[in-house]
């Protein structure tokens, strides 16, 4: 996957499913962050998969912790085919410049949530993840 590639990948997922989390988020006005998260989680499903560019296909999303929000993709790559490193430089820097710009990424933010991103292969076999931490994203 060229460097190029990788960004606009980051950048486009990242906008697409912002925005979907911060409406169903923004609709459900419950103080229990946990129910708030899983309900995200299952109206995602709900429309998954979904294609995020030529490249990449949301699968599904989670919540596998206290505020931890997991999204899976796949790639159209064999997972021995992507170096993540390479995404990790240039995909995450992207990831975590818009969350703690975009408006849609607040409900996040202001609840303290990790956002793990998870990238398979075609394969099946898992090729890179990216861990976004809120001390890396909260202003």
């Amino acid at each position: 996957m060229n460097k190029t590639g990788s960004i606009a990948v980051a950048i486009i997922s990242f906008l697409i499913f912002g925005g979907i989390s911060y409406y169903l988020v923004s609709k459900l006005f419950r103080p229990d962050v946990q129910e708030n998260l899983i309900e995200v989680a299952l109206e995602l499903n709900k429309q998954a998969p979904i294609q995020v560019d030529e490249e990449t296909r949301l699968d599904s999303a989670a919540v596998t912790g206290d505020r931890i929000f997991d999204y899976y993709y796949t790639l159209i790559y064999r997972s021995d085919m992507v170096n993540e490193d390479t995404i990790t430089k240039n995909i995450k820097p992207g990831i975590i410049a818009q969350l703690k710009s975009s408006q849609e990424m607040s409900y996040f933010k202001e609840n303290d949530v990790t956002l793990n991103y998870n990238y398979y292969g075609y394969d099946g076999k898992l090729a890179a993840s990216l861990k976004i931490t809120p001390d890396l994203y909260i202003n």
